[in-house]
């Protein structure tokens, strides 16, 4: 391999600061690359192309470690176009309205770089494109929670790379923070909250998985031991087993309910499952007929349309709604007098 290639691997290799990549690690993967160099060349590549590149030497302690310049401009090859930049300033809009901002500064320079790359053009039209393409949640906005940086990275990185980290986690409601080491499985992101699913110590069974959330890590730290997985586990099949949906029974339920016609088209578009059946129940109301999950996340849609929904089946469920409005009808005639 020439040393024009080379050194074009190693500069794919530096990460962005404050990040930073020792030595040693630039030649593991160079030799992944099948690319076998000394040491000592390596550093002499790196001290040549800082002074063509805004690289810079973490010299403060050891491993020293090689960065890109936290002000350095994105260097691309080939160079972004302008519907390249154009997805770029779209996947910001989204972003910046879904994931905590700790999540998105890795992506930072190429928003900016995409920014830059629209306001060199002349295309009118494309660049005011962002301001005519909004994403809006019918859900109720929430502010989201801070997550620590430091936190972020080491389970990002343990995640991709497989291995294990030990952490300070703190639980809802708990002052003292306690040590777990830590088995990454997959990130999962809801209502703005990132959640980590993992399994904790030695354990790699299905029933160990648990569910943490990332602003609750107080500390963290990489470990180079090998993360556990269970046998058989797939993010995607875990999630549509309703494990963020908190099951209430470990069998599909036959839901049958009366629901006022204007709170009921959208269901014509988006049902409620693969079989769902809506007929004709008055003038006023369909009856809808669905095989779902039985979660926690279904009472919290069904209550979210008050009085323009009536539980008929199943009867257990339709019991649970009729308690749960007795309670509320007492509440309220309690606080009016």
């Amino acid at each position: 391999m020439s040393s024009t290639m080379r050194q074009c691997l190693m500069l794919r290799m530096i990460p962005w600061h404050p990040k930073k990549i020792d030595t040693a690690t630039i030649e593991y993967r160079l030799k992944d690359n099948d690319v076998h160099i000394h040491r000592r060349t390596i550093q002499r590549d790196l001290e040549h192309l800082s002074t063509i590149f805004p690289l810079v030497c973490d010299d403060r302690e050891k491993p020293y470690g090689w960065s890109w310049s936290a002000e350095a401009e994105l260097f691309d090859i080939p160079q972004m176009d302008p519907l390249t930049a154009f997805s770029f300033r779209m996947m910001e809009e989204f972003l910046l309205s879904a994931m905590p901002p700790a999540s998105l500064k890795a992506l930072k320079p190429h928003f900016r770089h995409a920014s830059k790359v629209l306001e060199s053009i002349h295309a009118d039209q494309l660049k005011s494109w962002p301001d005519k393409v909004k994403i809006l949640s019918r859900s109720q906005p929430l502010t989201p929670p801070g997550i620590d940086n430091a936190v972020l990275d080491t389970v990002y990185e343990c995640l991709m790379e497989g291995r294990k980290f030990s952490a300070s986690y703190r639980r809802r409601g708990q002052k003292e923070a306690v040590n777990y080491t830590i088995n990454p499985l997959g990130i999962v992101l809801l209502d703005r909250i990132i959640y980590l699913v993992c399994t904790m110590r030695d354990y790699n069974q299905m029933k160990d998985i648990r569910q943490l959330a990332l602003h609750r890590f107080v500390s963290t730290e990489k470990m180079e031991e090998a993360g556990l997985v269970p046998e058989g586990f797939d993010l995607q099949t875990y999630i549509d087993g309703g494990a963020f949906s908190y099951l209430k029974g470990e069998e599909p339920i036959e839901l049958e309910i009366l629901l006022e016609k204007p709170v009921a088209a959208h269901l014509y578009e988006s049902p409620l499952s693969s079989d769902q059946i809506i007929t004709e129940y008055n003038e006023t109301r369909v009856l809808i007929r669905a095989t779902v999950l039985d979660t926690a996340q279904l009472r919290w849609w069904l209550l979210g349309f008050g009085e323009s929904v009536e539980v008929r089946l199943p009867e257990n469920l339709r019991d649970e709604f009729r308690q749960k409005s007795a309670k509320m009808e007492a509440m309220y005639r309690l606080t009016s007098s």
